[in-house]
């Protein structure tokens, strides 16, 4: 809906607020109302009066990634309260893993039976966004330093697990934010696709750890250096958006050129067996970082 701005004295400008939503929150004469400037826009809020928004959901399968991915999507989507109807205990199982280990500060506050209830209890505001981005970033360093230590048998075999669940969990809040618009709009789409792009490029590491490092095998020094490149890649992204620098991400534009259509082609042709899949990993993950930089061309623009 439009409305017209009217002038109240001097210099004062005003509009009517739609009797719609004026009813559903029960604004009146007096009340206070919270006003958010986010890029062109303005958000409105009433003071004091905290609505949660709900959803209810059914579990059709066992299936691990389509249980994730439907109550995620929840969480992301906004929704504070979700009702998940289920058939088998099995499904709770997952259900209740993915909780714990993807949504920052959602806990199943009811269960019964057939059925459970998700819910908002201590998650972290809006304006924490972009402290857990930047850990998003920090925990993609530290992957990249778990593999190379796994690779010389150096640590324990669950720690990327734990590094990559603590990714997720950040992820998903930060897309939560995006979608319920606390952030500035203008640059939203930008921020979620370098966020897609920087997260497919981190999950091919974390499996080339969780399928390929399984047990104690040889690896080339080349396979070794074409990680080290790789990470190499990244830490460019990283350091781009932390100084808002644009002009690092002209070697990001040379280092890909080299290492797919050079080093990586020469090892896809050469390998064979694991080493074949951990070059094809680390082709895909460096393929990712480095689409990742144009739309943080955008962002930082």
């Amino acid at each position: 809906m439009r409305r017209k701005l009217v002038k109240q004295g001097t210099s004062t400008l005003m509009i009517s607020l739609p009797s719609k939503w004026v009813k559903e929150n029960k604004a009146q004469k007096g009340s206070e109302i919270d006003i958010e400037a986010v890029g062109n826009n303005l958000i409105i809020s009433i003071s004091g009066i905290e609505t949660k928004s709900e959803i209810e959901i059914k579990l059709v399968n066992l299936t691990e990634s389509s249980i994730r991915t439907l109550i995620t999507n929840t969480y992301r989507r906004g929704y504070d309260k979700v009702k998940v109807f289920y058939d088998k205990p099995s499904q709770f199982k997952i259900l209740n893993e993915v909780t714990k280990t993807r949504l920052l500060g959602f806990e199943i506050v009811k269960k019964a039976k057939g059925y459970c209830t998700i819910e908002n209890i201590t998650e972290p505001t809006a304006d924490q966004f972009d402290t857990i981005f930047k850990k998003i970033l920090y925990n993609i360093t530290e992957l990249f330093e778990i593999t190379k230590d796994r690779i010389n048998g150096n640590v324990k075999n669950d720690e990327f697990i734990e590094v990559e669940e603590r990714i997720q969990r950040f992820d998903n809040f930060c897309r939560r934010v995006i979608s319920k618009k606390r952030i500035q709009a203008d640059n939203s789409e930008f921020l979620w696709a370098f966020m897609t792009l920087i997260n497919q490029g981190q999950r091919e590491i974390y499996h080339l750890n969780s399928k390929l490092l399984t047990s104690k095998i040889p690896i080339s020094k080349e396979i070794i250096k074409l990680l080290e490149d790789n990470q190499e890649i990244f830490e460019i992204i990283k350091k781009s958006y932390l100084n808002k620098d644009i002009h690092l991400l002209a070697k990001v534009h040379e280092k890909e050129k080299e290492l797919l259509y050079w080093d990586g082609y020469n090892l896809l042709k050469k390998k064979t067996g694991k080493e074949a899949l951990m070059v094809y990993h680390l082709m895909a993950s460096i393929r990712n970082f480095y689409l990742a930089n144009s739309p943080l061309s955008g962002l930082i623009m």
